[in-house]
């Protein structure tokens, strides 16, 4: 059997593809199907990369060289970074959580850096030599000629075009999210489960023009399908011991009790894929309605080049300062900010904020300014309605993600209330004047210093 993705994979048009290979049989099966297929694909550029977590001796080290090695033998450009175990284990919530979200970072990085002319980063790939260097060089083609030259512009068309990480999840990933969010409680944007195409956050620093799209193309694959194949080509892979694991739950939910369900459930699985499929299409809809409903109340600054100052906050009164900066949410528009602080930097990613000396700094990553006569009249139109839900799916969207209830009030218009100012984790909420600013930091504790919550130190250590 071999399996016929061609035409779907072909759709996306995706021509940059970074595959995130741990060596398991579902990377090796999705690593072999996209070298084989490379040209029928329409594929301009494929590099191959590994996360070391440092979580297992003897065997992560095995895993790396066994990626390396496969990506030398199919002549793939590999990059390899090695993650600190320790700080993972020690860290707030849980290893699963942090491991996957580590790992996620460093691929954002590693595709960063393959966007551009420093793609040949020695930290990010064991073989440092001049023919490894050609090897990349040539497999990227034009775009890096003269890339030690110092010069900081690209070739047209490199980094315009969307760098996309590409990982083995499948079918059974697939059941297994589903089964842990069903089991926990869940709101339809959960029950949409993995997603086949998302937009990367803005977790670390790249060119503006070169986005980070994650693709799971095996998400319709079932496990079974990867055995098949593997066996068709030949190929062999590692097996990750901690995967049989069953104190992490979702080896748990994978080993006993998907398994049981499936046996007292026939077609099971399958029936968690299909809902996921549904409510994926069900929330996009949904979501476009809500785009169209509160984007009425979206400042004018927000979606447009016009200037729009934002108010002083915390004390601080408004000064002569200015400075030009761009919010994650549209990069083409831009922002003043009026403060009366110690220094102000931006970058097309940061607006850094500081009341005093260096290192108080407070990193706003994004933000958004509705205007609140507008946004009651919405409310008000629809009063027999409950929007607060579908107010926070709508501000999730838009990168603003708060808690399930953040915004009920049963006593205002359709329920939603907009607090005067909070603090939810990274992102605080201020309202002045005609104006609701919503807005994300770097961390907690500059979100709550940044609308002068009184909270003692120890509230800031929660996990962002």
């Amino acid at each position: 059997m071999s399996l016929n993705l061609v035409e779907n994979i072909r759709h996306h048009g995706f021509k940059r593809l970074l595959l995130a290979v741990s060596g398991g049989l579902d990377s090796i099966c999705l690593a072999h199907y996209f070298i084989e297929n490379s040209a029928a694909l329409g594929i301009e550029w494929l590099g191959i990369a590994h996360v070391h977590h440092g979580l297992r001796e003897g065997t992560a080290d095995r895993d790396a060289k066994f990626v390396e090695e496969f990506a030398k033998s199919h002549d793939v450009p590999f990059f390899l970074k090695k993650l600190d175990g320790e700080a993972l284990k020690n860290a707030d919530g849980s290893l699963e959580e942090n491991a996957r979200d580590a790992r996620y970072k460093t691929l954002m990085e590693i595709a960063s850096i393959s966007a551009t002319k420093n793609c040949m980063d020695p930290r990010l790939r064991e073989n440092d030599n001049e023919e490894r260097e050609d090897d990349i060089k040539n497999a990227f083609g034009s775009a890096l000629d003269d890339s030690t030259n110092g010069d900081s512009g690209t070739e047209a068309g490199m980094t315009n075009s969307n760098e996309i990480i590409v990982t083995a999840h499948h079918a059974g990933d697939q059941a297994e999210t589903m089964y842990m969010r069903l089991r926990r409680g869940t709101t339809l944007a959960g029950l949409r489960g993995i997603q086949e195409v998302r937009e990367m956050p803005d977790q670390v620093e790249h060119d503006n023009s070169a986005n980070i799209h994650l693709y799971r193309p095996f998400l319709n694959v079932t496990r079974a399908e990867l055995l098949e194949y593997a066996r068709e080509h030949n190929l062999t892979w590692c097996e990750d011991e901690s995967n049989s694991d069953v104190k992490f739950a979702r080896n748990k939910i994978r080993h006993d009790l998907l398994p049981q369900l499936e046996k007292e459930i026939l077609g099971a699985t399958a029936q968690l894929c299909r809902i996921a499929g549904i409510a994926d299409k069900a929330y996009a809809k949904v979501m476009r309605e809500c785009d169209m409903l509160f984007s009425v109340a979206l400042e004018q600054s927000t979606i447009s080049d016009e200037r729009k100052e934002i108010p002083a906050f915390a004390g601080m009164t408004v000064a002569n300062g200015s400075v030009t900066g761009s919010c994650s949410y549209e990069p083409n528009s831009t922002k003043r900010l009026k403060s009366q602080v110690s220094y102000i930097t931006a970058s097309p990613f940061r607006m850094t904020i500081a009341k005093g000396n260096p290192g108080t700094e407070s990193e706003m990553t994004s933000f958004i300014a509705l205007d609140k006569k507008k946004l009651n009249k919405i409310l008000q139109a629809h009063k027999d309605a409950d929007l607060s839900e579908l107010f926070r799916l709508w501000l999730s969207e838009k990168g603003f993600r708060f808690p399930i209830g953040f915004f009920y009030g049963p006593k205002e218009p359709a329920h939603v209330k907009i607090p005067v100012r909070a603090v939810y984790r990274r992102r605080s909420i201020v309202k002045i004047a005609h104006t609701v600013w919503i807005c994300e930091f770097k961390d907690a504790l500059s979100a709550t210093k940044f609308v002068s919550c009184e909270k003692k130190e120890k509230d800031y250590n929660e996990p962002t």
